[in-house]
């Protein structure tokens, strides 16, 4: 399928620019802030507004809602106006900060459909494929007329920063500026900072325009200006993280006092996988107030929302797996464990999440077990989190391939 380019300024008569909103469609930041060049309008939080279309992916103080009736409510609107075609960005993967993992599942459908286009990253996590990083978005900016390399090169060498191009000489991870510059620009984690200084052009420019900070004098706000400053901090920050006894940390013991931005090593907590250094799979325990613990990982807990925590116990019961299109069978099981994890929780916002995910024509089920598996991923990161995920071919039945056999219950598994 046809990809949604990297970068949009303009678009053709029939194409439409869907973007992420807040829930309040500020459009303050990101593509959002873009697509009010296209025609949206602040205060429209979902749905087709000049040649855009909004879906709601931030949900600021009433924290994170199922995105699944908002983007199947798109994918309804893009099937009935085949003369359109949309270009669907990273929704929900910027300010609202989460991943292409967990949003991806959501677009499954789009894949056969002719007039959408989707993320390559998005692609890549449907289709299974390693993630391909664009770094030439890098060299075309420091490449070009305007606010080159060498250009911000002799800047920083004469002490004075004075044109725009920051963001792509001392890029940052992505989800801290609003702007498209920093959204278009920003690193979306570890993997792909190493990436970047492990580019043989990109690398070594780093590294140069960076020791020619160091052999400054001045403050790093006289040299830089603000926001700048800070954004250097946050650039400085993560590739530290990435190559700790490289160059990095001086400047940030020089012209910060060795302070890190604080923002960037939250984004990157939150973004990228933990405990790498496991390597075997763990025992699990299922306690008697519903808790997961892998036991050989000194009794590790794997979160969930309630919901979600209700699907992986209703598949954790049926190890014969289950096939998606059969969920509707398992409706009245999957509301009765909702009911014992949250007694009093089953309201009919509630009910109707259940009823969307064991619906086989809705597409709530891939969010859910995409949820699932990054709960994994965090605590025994990627590769081990294929053992204890649901999974399975389509139209297959699902299962986790985690054995009976390594999972304690506290209490009889039927009695959820």
């Amino acid at each position: 399928m046809n990809t949604t380019p990297d970068f949009i300024d303009s678009l053709q008569p029939n194409e439409i620019f869907v973007f992420g909103s807040n829930i309040l469609g500020y459009h303050a930041g990101g593509a959002a802030l873009t697509a009010l060049g296209f025609g949206a309008v602040r205060g429209q939080a979902e749905g087709l507004q000049g040649q855009t279309y909004a879906i709601p992916t931030d949900f600021g103080i009433q924290g994170q809602e199922d995105l699944s009736p908002y983007i199947n409510r798109f994918l309804q609107f893009a099937n009935s106006h085949p003369e359109l075609h949309f270009l669907v960005t990273r929704i929900g993967c910027g300010i609202a900060g989460n991943t292409d993992e967990m949003i991806a599942p959501y677009f499954r459908e789009a894949l056969a459909m002719d007039n959408v286009s989707l993320p390559r990253s998005f692609v890549d996590v449907l289709l299974g494929r390693e993630r391909q990083f664009d770094l030439q978005r890098f060299i075309r900016a420091q490449e070009g007329t305007y606010g080159s390399y060498q250009e911000a090169l002799s800047e920083i060498r004469s002490g004075q920063k004075q044109s725009h191009w920051i963001w792509y000489i001392f890029p940052q991870i992505k989800g801290l500026g609003r702007s498209s510059n920093s959204e278009y620009y920003g690193l979306e984690g570890v993997e792909e900072a190493k990436a970047y200084l492990e580019h043989t052009v990109l690398g070594t420019r780093l590294r140069e325009i960076t020791t020619a900070f160091l052999q400054l004098e001045a403050s790093a706000h006289d040299i830089l200006g603000y926001p700048d400053v800070l954004k250097v901090q946050s650039c400085m920050t993560l590739f530290d993280m990435v190559a700790p006894d490289d160059i990095f940390a001086q400047v940030l013991e020089k012209f910060y006092d060795g302070e890190r931005c604080k923002q960037t090593l939250f984004l990157l907590l939150r973004k990228e996988e933990v405990q790498k250094n496991r390597k075997t799979v763990s025992r699990m325990l299922i306690t008697s107030d519903y808790r997961i613990l892998l036991t050989d990982y000194d009794n590790a807990e794997v979160r969930m929302e309630p919901l979600n925590k209700a699907v992986y116990f209703l598949f954790l019961r049926h190890p014969e797996g289950i096939a998606f299109k059969c969920l509707t069978d398992y409706r009245a099981e999957l509301t009765s464990i909702y009911q014992l994890l949250k007694p009093n929780g089953l309201t009919s916002k509630v009910q109707k999440s259940i009823d969307d995910l064991t619906d086989p024509l809705h597409n709530s089920i891939n969010e859910k077990c995409s949820r699932i598996r990054q709960a994994f991923t965090n605590v025994v990161g990627e590769e081990l989190a294929a053992i204890y995920v649901v999974d399975g071919n389509p139209g297959e039945p699902r299962r986790i391939a985690l054995s009976p056999a390594l999972v304690t219950w506290e209490q009889s598994p039927s009695e959820l």
